[in-house]
């Protein structure tokens, strides 16, 4: 599950950003190989990274887990210090400039009447909250990490259904702006019912997100393989895509005045 969110989900609204500055003609398959190379390559290697640190230092992947930057700091020679802390300032700028550029698209393409700014600077003050969180609060990197994983791989599946459904609806009905919906109620049902039943499905090991995840399982559920396999990422799939393309049709006249 993991896997599928890191490699997978999340690049699903990446391939459809970016996808908007090519030619029409451009091929559709190679948007797709191209978005999913980009993709898994550098984390796959980060991954294969992982597990040979994982095997030849136990101890040191220990350490990492709780503290990570700290951790594999503290292996390297004095004088590689500064270009790693530039290298790693750098990676969370991009990766935060990144994010807030193109999940500002997200609430307008699900319908709801926000300016794009506005989405900015929602999403940017998720990313800086959550920031604060896993410097401040967080009791350990790993399991936060993972809750942040499971979390926004549940919202991200539910997301991806819908967005695909009407992908595959608008391959029958055309791609004219003009027929945009000005506030697309199926949409944000489909994402809100998916995320909470897919949230009730999820396991966290940071206490504090714990709280809020899980309440559809049992205890014994929880701490069992059922909790440990994240199934509710799978399950706010299904149920997002089959929730909206059973009511993406009831959805209001379109409006004639573009997009925004």
């Amino acid at each position: 599950m993991f896997a599928m969110t890191l490699l997978g989900l999340g690049w699903v609204n990446c391939g459809a950003d970016y996808s908007r500055y090519l030619p029409r003609t451009s091929n559709g398959r190679a948007v797709t190989w191209w978005t999913t190379l980009g993709g898994v390559l550098p984390p796959l290697a980060l991954l294969v990274f992982g597990v040979l640190l994982n095997a030849g230092d136990p101890k040191l992947a220990g350490a990492a887990a709780a503290d990570p930057v700290g951790a594999l700091a503290a292996e390297l020679p004095t004088w590689f210090l500064v270009p790693y802390l530039l290298a790693a300032i750098g990676g969370f700028a991009s990766g935060a400039i990144m994010d807030i550029y193109s999940s500002g698209m997200s609430m307008p393409a699900l319908g709801i009447p926000v300016r794009r700014h506005l989405a900015v600077l929602v999403d940017g003050a998720l990313m800086a909250f959550g920031g604060w969180y896993v410097l401040f609060v967080s009791p350990s990197f790993f399991a936060t990490f993972q809750a942040f994983l499971s979390v926004i791989g549940v919202a991200m599946a539910a997301w991806t259904a819908v967005f695909l459904v009407e992908q595959w609806r608008r391959r029958h009905t055309g791609f004219e702006l003009t027929s945009l919906r000005a506030l697309g109620w199926p949409a944000v049902l489909s994402l809100a019912v998916a995320t909470a039943v897919g949230l009730g499905l999820v396991t966290s090991g940071d206490p504090h997100i714990a709280r809020a995840v899980g309440f559809l399982l049992t205890d014994g559920a929880a701490r069992g393989t059922l909790g440990a396999m994240n199934l509710g990422v799978v399950v706010a799939l299904a149920v997002a895509a089959a929730l909206y393309a059973c009511t993406a049709s009831l959805a209001g006249r379109p409006t004639s005045g573009g997009t925004r």
